[in-house]
């Protein structure tokens, strides 16, 4: 295992002293710290008081969930415990219902995550949920980057009536973190370590060589063409000669045997997790001082691939005296990645990424000539091993300072608290990309020569964020006879951001290692770029809380913002919510119905407005200006400026109404619980652009014209109960729906395409459209009765035996799109859309005496997607070459085959279709872990109060209906490896010990 050369910073050094000095350490024996088997023990009396008393997490506070009136769920702590995942976003998918994480990438140090709550709701672009973490905005890349030993526990708030406090930032969820603190008490001293071994999932398998000669042979013959390699090509393959020289040219015939898979790629890497946690106090400060690091190494053999991140972070609170009290609460991360060079082409995605060269480049030609020089010749050799081995270095140094501090006056009058928060998060990045110029040869003699990265170029790139977040509330408790409890609160917020880049870089560098930005001296090879941007939100906001007797609810809220990204008029926006409940099983006379079997029963109902700043930048209100090189005058080209687009003058926030309607219950001495919620959601004044003529030259505005419906479901039940005094189970599950439709996008989105169609009026966002199909030709009769296909991708308009019969829905003789419109969609139908249909989540938790077990099962039961082009499309280019799954094609003794004939440049069998459009559901078996915690007895002599060690597995098993595509593409990644990293399953051991 390499560990990353990475030193901590000085901020880490003072964390550490913290530790050493802190003097209710003393390395004393702290008090017992339950364990998951003697949580299960805890009687019955005190669950359910735990149950009925249960605080949740909301905006700007807390409430007692049995006062809830709106959609809000819990991820507990115990749900990130011991995951060997590199991120937090990763541990909770499927943790809650109407919560969407999907991730694109198993690349060390960024997974593409993306999460959603309640499934889209603009078709601007993905409106994400706002991240507060303790009580303050912060960002997705902070909140993915967190210490999952540090979270207490995260609240996911869905509907507008929890949300809308939040305003204008609010209309995609909000997912609230609350990080641990210390209690009263010894010092307690916790440690935990893991290390993971991962293994990539789903790689695609490549032909032998002899294998895709033949291959594409019959591709080629099928089309009409002449064979691509000879007889005496073919000779030399079976015989394993991987060289012959060519005399007419001096060149080398390659007919390599490696495998380009095997040469770059790990079959197993490593994953480390090591973490240690303090905390304590008195009555008058408690303390809480964590430091986690996390190393994590990538895929490639070759070149740099490693990930590592440290956090640490302290969180004091301190009472001064009666009335004030201080949460202080500082976290430093720091990330490094350092990934191998990529040439400019990525390592991953469309174009000549380095995965998509280990699959598209002819396996003829090898990675080394005999001498052991590197040999390429053209796009169609695989170079991507001497980039990632000799190329350069592509690093990445992140740090992040997260720090905040509450000041609490309580009782400035009976039940009248305030409080003043400030938080300030500033990011610092640097990126340093080197691209080393290689010399390649295609013979053996001087002559062939060729340079790679040529000329050489190095940049450097420092980026900087700096958010600052001010706070005032007042709370007001006022509690009467009679049973009737008010609640006030009301608050300030200003939030100001700011963010630049500064970019250096060079090329044609005097030496070929060790690069620096001053070595070159033509200033012609030298360039830099400054950028600045900056907003400014200001708002006020209330929420008022009633309840009697805690049988009938009521809340409501208002914010009022007012942001820089607008104009004068259009910057300030109200945004209001209501939401109501009834505790039914309060009433006198619940107990004479339910017979002790029903405990809880409580209808709710919420009604927002809630509000989106997705597709606002920071300046669209003012007329922006560029500069151009084009202009001759005199005697060259002259640098000019001139208007890029027309200001936005009308532009205002999207503004989204949602309602909900929701029941929360309990059964069986609150053994039983659950919850269910309908939702719909109304973007009535979407962004959308708008229409001018082409002939005006610059970027049109957007304009608030469009519409957006949104409805889903969510249910999520829960039961835990206890065997006997030594066997204690839980199981939790849950599910959720998202359907949207877009209403109206100004008018503009009527045309219809075969495939994905992100815009079509009354149908769903990335709406599929595509041909029917009825199998293959299986004989020239087949063949002569065919509709033409001249309008199918402008083919001749004849297909052939074992080509794909597509269906004549219209009956005019031909295969056509009509003129793809709703009206005229020609043979084109409606096949549904790409979103994901029916999430869901199983956990089920069990433990006897000293051992635990659990399991945790994610997936999503409807979805439609088409796979990426080189995994469906063998030989429709010649890059795109076969595998091993793609030999079911179809012969006349395979008729009913998974592919159809080999056929190059035959892309008019693989056009969108309902045979390419497939099952994408499946079921994952996210983790399971089995623990063993050693008894007293066995610790009795040890300064130890806890010690467990555990296995954990991390996506080892999926299930799905992919047919022939399973294994070689996941579900979550329907481009393949081809187009990215793939995802890894992970074996973890591990150990906690608390002192």
């Amino acid at each position: 295992m390499r560990i990353h050369p990475m030193v901590p910073s000085n901020y880490l050094k003072v964390a550490i002293a913290f530790f050493l000095s802190t003097s209710g350490v003393q390395m004393a024996m702290a008090q017992q710290t339950p364990n998951r088997k003697e949580s299960a023990k805890k009687s019955d009396t005190t669950t359910k008081s735990k149950t009925i008393d249960e605080v949740v997490v909301v905006g700007y506070g807390k409430q007692k969930k049995t006062n809830l009136t709106t959609a809000v769920s819990t991820i507990d702590s115990k749900m990130l415990e011991d995951r060997p995942s590199p991120t937090v976003a990763n541990m909770i998918q499927g943790a809650a219902p109407g919560l969407t994480v999907t991730r694109t990438s198993g690349k060390v140090g960024g997974q593409g995550l993306n999460l959603q709550i309640r499934g889209v709701t603009s078709a601007s672009g993905n409106v994400s949920p706002l991240y507060v973490i303790d009580g303050v905005v912060s960002s997705e890349s902070t909140f993915v980057s967190l210490n999952p030993d540090d979270i207490d526990n995260i609240s996911v708030l869905k509907d507008g009536g929890a949300t809308a406090i939040y305003g204008a930032q609010s209309a995609g969820g909000v997912i609230v973190v609350t990080t641990k603190r210390g209690k009263s008490g010894k010092a307690r001293i916790s440690f935990s370590s893991n290390t993971g071994f991962q293994r990539p999932m789903n790689l695609p398998k490549r032909l032998t060589l002899i294998e895709e000669m033949e291959y594409m042979n019959l591709a080629r013959k099928n089309a009409g063409l002449a064979p691509e390699y000879k007889d005496d090509d073919l000779d030399y393959a079976r015989r394993g000669i991987e060289f012959v020289l060519d005399p007419t040219n001096n060149l080398w015939r390659t007919y390599n045997q490696q495998d380009f898979i095997k040469a770059t790629l790990r079959d197993v890497y490593t994953l480390t997790n090591n973490n240690i946690q303090i905390s304590g106090g008195n009555e008058k400060v408690t303390y809480m001082a964590s430091i986690g690091n996390m190393q994590q190494n990538g895929i490639f053999k070759v070149g740099e691939d490693l990930f590592s991140r440290w956090n640490a972070r302290i969180n004091v609170s301190a009472k001064v005296n009666d009335y004030l009290k201080f949460d202080i609460s500082s976290a430093y991360t720091s990330q490094a990645t350092d990934n191998p060079q990529d040439g400019g082409n990525g390592l991953e995605g469309g174009g000549n990424s380095i995965f998509r060269q280990m699959y598209n480049s002819r396996l003829r030609f090898p990675i080394f000539n005999p001498d052991g020089s590197y040999y390429i010749s053209g796009t169609s050799s695989y170079f991507g091993y001497a980039l990632l081995k000799d190329g350069g270095f592509n690093r990445d140094r992140k740090e992040n300072f997260f720090n905040n501090i509450t000041a609490t006056i309580t009782n400035l009058a009976k039940g009248l608290d305030f409080k003043l928060v400030y938080g300030r998060e500033t990011t610092d990045q640097e990126n340093k990309n080197f691209r080393r110029t290689l010399s390649y040869y295609a013979g053996p003699t001087a002559s062939s020569i060729k340079k790679l990265n040529d000329p050489n170029n190095y940049s450097v790139t420092n980026y900087k964020t700096v958010t600052e977040n001010f706070q005032g509330m007042v709370d007001y408790d006022l509690k009467l006879q009679g049973g009737h409890n008010f609640h006030l609160l009301g608050g300030y917020q200003l939030q100001k951001y700011r963010y630049s880049y500064l970019q250096g870089s060079t090329k044609n560098l005097f030496v070929n290692d060790n690069p620096s930005l001053g070595f070159t001296s033509d200033a012609a090879n030298k360039s830099n770029a400054e950028g600045v941007s900056s907003d400014i939100m200001q708002s006020y906001f209330g929420r008022f809380n009633y309840n009697y007797k805690e049988k009938y609810l009521f809340e409501a809220t208002i914010r009022s913002d007012e942001s820089s990204r607008l104009t004068d008029g259009d910057r300030i926006k109200i945004f209001p919510s209501f939401s109501l409940g009834w505790n039914i099983a309060k009433e006198s006379w619940f107990d004479k119905i339910s017979g002790n079997i029903l405990n809880e029963f409580k209808p709710r109902v919420s009604w927002a407005k809630v509000g989106s700043n997705v597709g606002i930048g920071y300046y669209d209100y003012i007329s922006q200006l560029s500069t151009g090189t084009s202009l001759v005058l005199g005697n060259g080209r002259q640098t000019y400026v001139y208007q890029n687009s027309l200001p936005a003058l009308l532009l205002g926030w999207e503004t989204v109404e949602t309602r909900n309607l929701g029941v929360d219950f309990s059964l069986f001495n609150r053994k039983l619980t659950g919850s269910f919620d309908y939702y719909n959601k109304y973007n009535n004044n979407m962004l959308v652009p708008v229409n001018l003529p082409a002939t005006i030259g610059i970027s049109t505005p957007k304009q608030n014209a469009g519409r957006l419906k949104v409805w889903g479901w969510e249910a999520t039940v829960s039961y835990k109960d206890k065997i006997g005094k030594d066997f204690g189970y839980s199981i939790t599950a849950n599910v959720s729906d998202s359907q949207n439709k877009l209403l109206w996008y100004g008018g503009s989105s009527n045309s219809i395409n075969a495939g994905v169609n992100s815009l079509v009026e009354g149908y769903a966002l990335n709406s599929v459209w595509g041909y029917k199909t009825d199998g293959y030709f299986q004989n020239q009769g087949d063949v002569d009765k065919a509709p033409s296909y001249k309008k199918l991708l402008n083919k001749a308009g004849v297909p052939g035996i074992g080509d794909v019969r597509y269906v004549d829905i219209d009956g005019n003789g031909e295969i056509s799109p009509g003129k793809g419109t709703v009206s005229d969609h020609g043979d084109l139908v409606y096949l549904g859309d790409t979103n994901p249909r029916y999430q869901f989540g199983f956990n089920v938790a069990l433990n006897y005496k000293n051992v635990d077990f659990s399991f945790f099962i994610q997936g999503i039961a409807k979805r439609r997607f088409k796979p990426g082009n080189e995994l469906m499309q063998p030989a429709i280019q010649p890059w795109n070459l076969p595998m091993t799954f793609q030999m079911d094609y179809w012969t006349p003794d395979n008729p009913n085959a998974a592919f159809p004939r080999p056929y190059l440049s035959g892309d008019h069998n693989y056009v969108n279709s309902d045979k390419w459009f497939i099952n994408g559901a499946y079921a994952r078996l996210k983790n399971v872990q089995l623990g063993y915690s050693l008894s007293k007895e066995a610790l009795k002599n040890m300064p130890i109060s806890r010690m467990r060690i555990y296995i954990s597995g991390e996506d080892l098993l999926t299930f799905s209906k992919l047919g022939v595509f399973k294994g070689t593409i996941d579900p979550e990644q329907p481009q393949g490896v081809v187009g990215g990293y793939p995802f890894a399953q992970t074996v973890s051991l591990g150990v906690n010990i608390d002192f």
